[in-house]
């Protein structure tokens, strides 16, 4: 695949130097787009160019372009206009083809350009799975031999991070967020020449990895594993030590790993508490309500069926609520909960456990249809609409489970309530 050079010239008389990136020298020449095919071994460039910088200065960039070099000049207007600067954005994205490897430059850029083109880099990345190689920008001083290039690629990384960030935010996942700590890691340790004493990221892998699990349990509802590990590794990693290293080699990260660590915190139990049947439960089902206004619809009805038999089997004094025996038996209890004029019979056991035994048995009810409809997702002749759904959980779930349960959906930051007597 070929390395292509997105570049741009404006029309000024640009002066002869010697561009440096690193220890290497490219021969002395006006034009940075000469330096930067010596030095990453460019097969093509594509030049953003006015119709006035055309006249200035195409054909004089041609000649001194080696031969070997493909060179393609896109017409841009001034964008002295906003619909002129979206022309220059789709010139800018339409230039470039699918799974092109590009390096950006923007020494010679000019009004809006260089934001143009750090966006359609980030775009670019996502729509045409195009490989950016960097994004440079050569420093030129008046008066000075050599000008250096700098390296400005971190900023396209920081596209990656405000899509992380907004992804945590409307979300609650961290996936992309854990990625990106991963990434960081991995790439410092690529760097050439790495001193013995160099300072080194050494936790942001491990936090990354810990905060992508908890999103994994989160996204496919694994509440066990969320109390049981996944949190409790996020608490062995959240150090000062951790906080340091984030504001030196992930700054952006920086501002949201107190937001992480209490948004994540919250759902996890208190260390003394973890074997605790009726803390987990009490837990789960705060759980839940994190679901509920993450607008999870789907996680939150399949976690609440489950909730219902475990809140019951502590009721009737049976710590070990995932023991498969105990729930089928609280199922069944359930299901006799509903009435059948062909065979009356009294009420179970379990009624006695909540203040109205007909609510239950609704809640139950839909909660067992709804659960059935999303996992059967619309094979059936008069499936659910998602309106329906979304409406049951938003609405009726939190506060139908809060009156039946009121000592298992405890107040906030509380773990109490005895239920060796029925609510």
């Amino acid at each position: 695949m070929a390395n292509t050079l997105l570049t741009t010239l404006g029309t000024s008389p640009y002066s002869e130097t010697v561009y440096v990136f690193g220890e290497r020298k490219a021969d002395r020449t006006r034009y940075v787009a000469k330096a930067l095919c010596q030095l990453f071994d460019i097969e093509r460039v594509i030049v953003l160019l006015t119709q006035e910088a055309h006249d200035t200065h195409w054909k004089h960039l041609q000649d001194c372009l080696p031969p070997h070099v493909e060179k393609i000049a896109k017409a841009i207007p001034e964008g002295k206009t906003e619909a002129e600067t979206w022309q220059i954005f789709d010139v800018l994205v339409d230039s470039i083809e699918a799974n092109t490897r590009l390096l950006f430059d923007i020494t010679h850029a000019f009004r809006s350009i260089p934001v143009l083109v750090l966006l359609g880099a980030g775009f670019l990345r996502k729509a045409k799975n195009v490989e950016i190689q960097g994004l440079y920008y050569g420093l030129y001083r008046p008066g000075q031999v050599e000008t250096p290039i700098i390296d400005l690629t971190p900023a396209v990384r920081l596209l990656d991070w405000l899509t992380a960030t907004d992804k945590f935010i409307s979300t609650g996942s961290a996936l992309e967020l854990g990625q990106l700590l991963d990434t960081v890691q991995r790439d410092f340790y690529r760097q050439p020449k790495l001193g013995k004493r160099d300072p080194k990221p050494i936790r942001l892998q491990n936090f990354g990895q810990a905060i992508r699990n908890i999103s994994r349990s989160l996204e496919l509802v694994r509440p066990v594993s969320l109390l049981e590990d996944d949190l409790l590794r996020l608490q062995r990693y959240s150090t000062q030590e951790l906080a340091e290293e984030v504001g030196q080699f992930a700054k952006p990260f920086g501002l949201l790993l107190q937001s992480i660590q209490d948004s994540y915190s919250q759902l996890a139990l208190p260390a003394d508490r973890a074997t605790d049947a009726k803390a987990q439960v009490q837990k789960q089902f705060q759980l839940l309500r994190w679901y509920v206004e993450k607008r999870f619809t789907t996680q939150a009805i399949l976690l609440a069926r489950e909730w219902v038999i475990s809140a019951l089997c502590l009721c009737e004094g049976l710590p070990n609520y995932r023991q498969r025996e105990a729930r089928q038996e609280i199922e069944h209890q359930l299901g006799s909960l509903i009435p059948r004029e062909d065979q009356p019979q009294a009420p179970p056991d379990i009624a006695a456990h909540v203040p109205d035994a007909q609510k239950l048995a609704n809640l139950w009810s839909r909660l067992s249809q709804y659960r059935n409809d999303v996992a059967h997702v619309q094979m059936n002749p008069n499936p659910l609409n998602s309106e329906a759904l979304e409406s049951f959980v938003l609405q009726d779930l939190l506060p139908g489970l809060e009156e039946l349960f009121p000592k298992l959906t405890w107040a906030e930051g509380k773990l109490e309530g005895d239920l060796s007597t029925s609510p």
